[in-house]
């Protein structure tokens, strides 16, 4: 994916995600500098990823969902923002639920609406895992379908403001 981004952005002159979020679980933190640390150095570009405590994967009762603590995440991932709101503890992960298909979509459309009313950026990359994408496709009305692991997809999403006194 690293080597996808560089050539994407040197040779066919893409733009580089002007936000780059991730999940807060550490193999998606992994991922992102994998994939992003190198082209952001390379363009110059500040490398500071945002951590979203909702875009996290699907909860379940297995360990693998629950996330690290806020000052192991300070410490190992210095270049990253962590939202204000981001506690020291887990709240989420508890071992003994699993988010139902719905619950899991509801999480994704309040991170996204989040994202899209406060970003400003035309172009954001989300690093998040299979189950979390495919939440994302149904919360934004898309057929869901499972991406393998490593796998990257692209989505044009027109976010519109409603209610808004516009």
């Amino acid at each position: 994916m690293g080597q996808f981004w560089l050539n994407a952005v040197s040779i066919e002159g893409i733009p580089l995600p002007g936000t780059l979020y991730t999940s807060p679980l550490a193999r998606c933190l992994e991922t992102t500098r994998f994939v992003f640390m190198k082209i952001f150095e390379e363009q110059r570009v500040q490398f500071q990823p945002v951590i979203k405590e909702l875009l996290r994967e699907r909860l379940t009762d297995h360990t693998c969902d629950r996330r690290s603590t806020r000052s192991w995440i300070e410490k190992n991932y210095p270049d990253y923002t962590i939202e204000p709101s981001f506690l020291e503890e887990d709240s989420l992960w508890t071992g003994r639920h699993w988010e139902t298909t719905n619950e899991h979509m509801s999480r994704k459309q309040t991170v996204l609406e989040d994202i899209f009313s406060t970003d400003d950026s035309h172009f954001i990359s989300l690093t998040v895992h299979s189950y979390a994408i495919s939440a994302i496709l149904r919360a934004i009305g898309l057929t869901e379908f499972r991406v393998r692991e490593g796998s990257s997809i692209a989505l044009l999403v027109k976010a519109e403001k409603v209610g808004s006194d516009d």
